[in-house]
């Protein structure tokens, strides 16, 4: 009877000496990268194949979850890992597969925690961007006293997309000009804002003349939520595309994005291409990546979009604002009051906050009668005021009152 229970406590010894060392291999192989987890990747189709049964047909012989299409660029977004990616590559129907890299916003607090600014004492508040580019000298000629004047140019109708985190749907000084939008991270919900980075580019582009809070640079301009990125502020590129999608469908002008990332997506690069295309103005924040030669971050980087770097309240560049050569223009971006989520307010610096100001002066320009891309960044960029060296400032600090009305005030 001994020796029995003597050789079952073996077996059972041996068991757990089996269980145990597999956990550990399994850790040791995880720690050292050689985990067989599925990556979140863009799978692009050859050209010749269009058909969505067709391309489902690979996916699923593959044995690859797919996640959403993005028939922008003829592609997939799917779940795979690393041998059945290498198996997707060598397929013919396969263009190639791309890294569904983050993005992430180019706002911060500033270097103290943030709090929560109160409500700007009623009546609203110029914020100090606004007023430095000229944007009121546009809207506000005859009264002394903060407001659109009667029939001025205050962005009316201009349709603007903000890819972003989202807008407070609710909030007071935004309510009126949102138009609509879109939730590509989940279609089920709403483009509500959860994070208050979209909400704060929003407001510095167009939060309304309503007598109380701030008033943006194009007052009047039409407002579209586009959430692409979650409430920790970053988000995939695919989800971006979706929204680029979305902005060409709905026939979009002028588009804002205050995100960047360092790679360099060719999937990315391709939405862009075809959104700048549709005709659309595209705007986005230069990145917070500091001094260096060659700092912008993509999507600012590529060469049709407008690349915004940040000032401060004296017109020198921005500490940790990027610099390159394709920084295009400047705007201001340190201690910036906008609008937050749940009807607040907030200041907060960043590339972030100088992009909107660029787009809020994009849809004046447009509401002045200057209609096509092309010469609507002309015009931006040969009404900038010179601050000096290219790659900090591009052609310099945006004028929206030279740029939409053709006069310009002495700095």
């Amino acid at each position: 009877m001994k020796k029995r229970r003597l050789k079952w406590l073996l077996v059972g010894l041996l068991i757990l000496a089996l269980v145990f060392g597999t956990a550990i291999a399994a850790f040791a192989s995880n720690a050292s990268g050689n985990s067989k987890s599925p990556e979140r990747k863009i799978v692009v189709f050859q050209n010749w194949l269009i058909e969505q049964p067709a391309k489902d047909k690979v996916l699923r012989h593959a044995g690859i979850s797919k996640v959403k299409d993005l028939p922008l660029i003829n592609a997939a977004v799917v779940l795979v890992d690393p041998d059945k990616e290498k198996a997707l590559r060598q397929r013919s129907e396969v263009l190639r597969v791309d890294p569904d890299a983050l993005v992430y916003t180019q706002g911060r607090p500033q270097k103290k925690p943030p709090q929560p600014a109160p409500p700007p004492a009623d009546p609203e508040i110029l914020p100090w961007g606004v007023d430095r580019i000229d944007a009121d000298l546009v809207w506000d000629k005859e009264d002394p006293k903060l407001a659109v004047d009667p029939g001025a140019n205050a962005g009316g109708g201009v349709k603007v997309a903000i890819l972003d985190t989202g807008i407070d749907l609710d909030h007071p000084d935004l309510q009126a000009n949102i138009k609509g939008g879109i939730n590509t991270i989940n279609p089920r919900k709403s483009p509500d804002d959860d994070n208050g980075h979209g909400t704060h580019v929003a407001g510095i582009i167009a939060a309304v003349d309503n007598a109380v809070g701030v008033i943006g640079t194009a007052p009047e301009a039409w407002l579209y939520a586009v959430k692409v990125l979650n409430r920790q502020g970053s988000g995939y590129v695919s989800d971006i595309i979706e929204g680029l999608q979305w902005c060409i469908d709905n026939k979009m002008q002028v588009v804002n994005m205050s995100f960047g990332t360092s790679s360099d997506v060719q999937s990315l690069y391709e939405a862009i291409v075809k959104a700048y295309h549709s005709g659309m103005v595209l705007v986005a924040a230069a990145g917070n990546s500091g001094p260096g030669d060659d700092t912008v971050l993509y999507p600012a980087k590529y060469k049709e979009v407008i690349a915004v770097s940040a000032t401060d309240q004296n017109d020198n560049i921005a500490w940790f604002s990027s610099r390159g050569p394709e920084v295009e223009l400047a705007a201001p971006g340190v201690n910036i009051m906008s609008t937050f989520k749940n009807g607040g307010y907030m200041v907060l610096e960043g590339t972030s906050m100088a992009c909107p100001h660029v787009t809020g002066t994009a849809a004046l320009v447009i509401a002045s009668g200057v209609s096509t891309r092309d010469e609507i960044r002309t015009r931006l960029q040969a009404t900038a005021d010179n601050l000096g060296d290219p790659n900090l400032f591009g052609y310099g600090l945006v004028d929206a009152q030279e740029a939409a009305a053709g006069t310009a005030t002495a700095p």
